[in-house]
């Protein structure tokens, strides 16, 4: 999932180059699958339709390979109309896997949403970390990058058809549209929407802008895709089990408002900073992001009393909070061309955090969303 959406941050300069694309293109094609998370919610009610999670995992699995492939061998045109199709289906799997989580192991929701947010995590590093790499091994250069995650996502579909073979498929109620749930009315559900819009927006923007930001900070193309990729590992290492630990606790605030705080004071460490030492706050930030992200999963579970209302819950905070992310890339492209360094730039990501550690506070209290 997170794989084909980041790997495309490293390769920036080699696609500017190829393609003779603006900032604003660049940030458009990074923002196209999260504008599709955004957007996605309005179909979830016939997603439904398809059964079971597990079934509605399968399908979006090979929706997924068909498109990762796709956008590999089908030029320019491909690369946005198949990134738009990537974010489809990342969106249906986005909604439905803590709907999953809440069906299959309620009891141990910390820990498995810590899991699958580590492996994401991981896939993420790894594809950052090879994919300048992989792009000048030869003449197929940044379609090259892609190919092993086109296997990825074959292999992991052909195990959920599998899987399928012999599991009875569910009929499921067709679940109301977020807007007509009781949380919609819920402020305690608009601060966790808004904590998780702006957490993800901070994260896609500077995940798709940090290997180029990194270039004037004395490192080289394939130095900084390295530095993000490390700083990824770290960060998801520390979401794995993080979330299990927190879950124990009823009053949240004090974790998410701090880890809030971390990843303001490391990117304001970035803008500031120059050379190695980056790495750290890299690292540190990462360790925010890391523990903000599988949080919000989980919370959108923990927070509410059914599978339902858990799968309302979630489409209402990534629906409205990915439409907010979206903007992340083009945000901070803009504040680029707008002062003219990157270093300014970086603070308006700092102010973002700020917000949302406001936003923790109030989302972390022991209270249940309306269901």
């Amino acid at each position: 999932m997170r794989a084909g959406l980041v790997l495309i941050s490293p390769l920036i300069p080699i696609l500017k180059e190829r393609f003779n694309l603006s900032t604003a293109e660049i940030a458009l094609l990074a923002g196209i699958p999260v504008f599709c998370f955004a957007s996605t919610s309005l179909l979830m009610g016939q997603v439904a339709k398809l059964g079971s999670s597990n079934r509605i995992i399968k399908w979006a699995l090979t929706v997924l390979a068909c498109a990762l492939f796709a956008r590999t061998f089908t030029g320019l045109i491909g690369l946005y109309l198949f990134s738009f199709v990537l974010g489809i289906a990342i969106a249906v799997l986005n909604y439905e896997l803590p709907a999953w989580v809440k069906e299959h192991a309620p009891a141990d929701s910390g820990f498995m949403t810590g899991v699958y947010s580590t492996l994401m995590g991981l896939g993420a590093a790894i594809a950052i970390a090879i994919s300048v790499p992989l792009a000048e091994l030869n003449s197929l250069s940044w379609q090259l990058s892609m190919l092993p995650w086109v296997g990825l996502a074959v292999v992991v579909s052909i195990y959920w058809w599998r899987k399928m073979e012999t599991e009875t498929v569910e009929k499921l109620t067709r679940p109301v549209h977020f807007w007509r749930a009781p949380a919609f009315k819920d402020p305690v559900a608009w601060a966790l929407v808004a904590f998780f819009g702006i957490e993800s927006m901070v994260f896609y923007a500077t995940a798709t802008w940090l290997p180029t930001i990194l270039l004037v900070k004395d490192f080289s193309l394939r130095g900084g895709a390295f530095a993000v990729s490390i700083s990824g590992v770290v960060g998801s290492l520390v979401g794995l089990t993080i979330p299990h630990y927190i879950g124990k606790f009823r009053d949240k605030r004090l974790f998410l408002v701090g880890a809030s705080l971390l990843t303001a004071v490391s990117f304001f460490a970035i803008a500031i900073l120059s050379g190695p030492i980056i790495l750290l706050w890299l690292c540190l930030a990462n360790i925010g992001v890391s523990i903000c992200f599988p949080m919000c999963l989980m919370l959108a579970g923990t927070k509410t009393s059914t599978p339902e209302a858990t799968r309302n819950m979630s489409t209402m905070m990534q629906s409205i909070g990915y439409a907010l992310s979206a903007m992340g890339p083009g945000l901070l492209g803009w504040f680029y061309e707008s002062f003219g360094n990157w270093n300014t730039a970086l603070l308006g990501m700092v102010a973002l955090t700020m917000v949302q550690m406001v936003m923790g506070w109030i989302v972390g209290r022991p209270t249940l969303i309306a269901s």
